[in-house]
């Protein structure tokens, strides 16, 4: 199984599928021209229902993301990485702003932004990390 799902999650089960997709092509994990899982076995690997995968890869064929190949299965587009990378720096603004509004503190959010990138404020990397910075 490439990634999971986490059914607790406020988040759609099919936007989670469509983001992590988008992180994979982000990160050069999935190329233009690579095939993804076809409906049916990312349906059985991610335990959700057929029509959900469906709908995750029909959003990312209208975004231009992939692209059905009948007869075989969908497969990564040419991607313009900078609206890619666009796209996700404005949900991550949207989600801070949500942070905001129910009164998350600043500091809090940095800690966790240290915590992923496994950076520590004297420029050390975190334990267990393996980064450099």
């Amino acid at each position: 199984m490439w990634f999971r799902v986490d059914f607790s999650s406020h988040v759609p089960v099919y936007k989670q599928i469509k983001e992590k997709l988008k992180i994979f092509i982000l990160s050069g994990e999935l190329k233009p021209g690579d095939f993804i899982p076809s409906i049916r076995t990312l349906a059985n690997d991610l335990g959700v229902n057929v029509n959900t995968v469906v709908r995750a890869y029909r959003e990312l064929v209208a975004e231009g993301v992939l692209e059905p190949v009948r007869g075989e299965g969908y497969v990564v587009k040419q991607l313009n990485l900078n609206e890619l990378v666009k796209s996700t720096l404005d949900r991550f603004r949207i989600t801070v702003e949500e942070c905001k509004k129910v009164g998350i503190e600043f500091e809090r959010l940095v800690v966790m932004l240290e915590e992923v990138y496994g950076r520590r404020d004297d420029g050390s990397q975190c334990e267990g990390t393996g980064e450099e910075l």
